[in-house]
């Protein structure tokens, strides 16, 4: 597994690099294959603040901490990024038993995101574009619990639209449909 450590200051010492690499390899074990892990650093108000983003078997997996000490954000991150994991595992584990989901669901993959500064309010401030697989709601709940989003666009594998599943404030979960007319 590949470990990509982005970071403007370059401030990450080469010891936490290897206790990053270290203590992110451990997440390699509930993949079949681990492609590349990134990892975003940068200190805001004597703040260390890391996003970890996983790429692997075809899913996105993101997490992110603040703390003081950068040691302490890479245990926090990793520890988010495992227990994430186990719950997918325990809720494809019952999916199975339930008939559900036969494997792993492909995951939208996101591309590099481009900021501008906006001269208004009402202006568009960030673009994402990323591929929309077919795939059933079920699966794109578990797709935006792994990337750590209220809200997920997908295509329905049952009726070929594009979707968007969302958490709602009081729980449970919603689905958003067009309406073809």
């Amino acid at each position: 597994m590949e470990l990509l450590i982005r970071n403007a200051e370059g401030n990450v010492p080469d010891k936490d690099r290897e206790y990053a690499a270290k203590k992110l390899g451990k997440l390699d074990r509930y993949f079949k294959k681990a492609n590349r892990v990134e990892m975003v650093h940068s200190v805001e108000k004597s703040q260390h603040r890391l996003e970890v983003t996983v790429f692997a078997d075809g899913m996105t997996l993101r997490g992110e901490e603040r703390d003081t000490s950068l040691r302490a954000c890479i245990d926090r991150v990793a520890d988010k990024l495992e227990k994430r994991l186990r719950r997918l595992k325990a809720k494809l584990i019952d999916s199975h038993r339930k008939a559900g989901i036969r494997e792993l669901p492909p995951a939208l993959a996101e591309e590099p995101v481009e900021q501008e500064t906006p001269d208004n309010e009402d202006m568009i401030v960030e673009r994402k574009r990323f591929s929309v697989k077919p795939m059933t709601p079920e699966e794109a709940i578990l797709q935006m619990e792994l990337v750590d989003h209220d809200f997920y666009v997908f295509q329905n594998s049952e009726t070929a639209s594009i979707c968007v599943v969302y958490k709602r404030k009081r729980g449970g979960y919603g689905l958003l449909e067009p309406e073809t007319e």
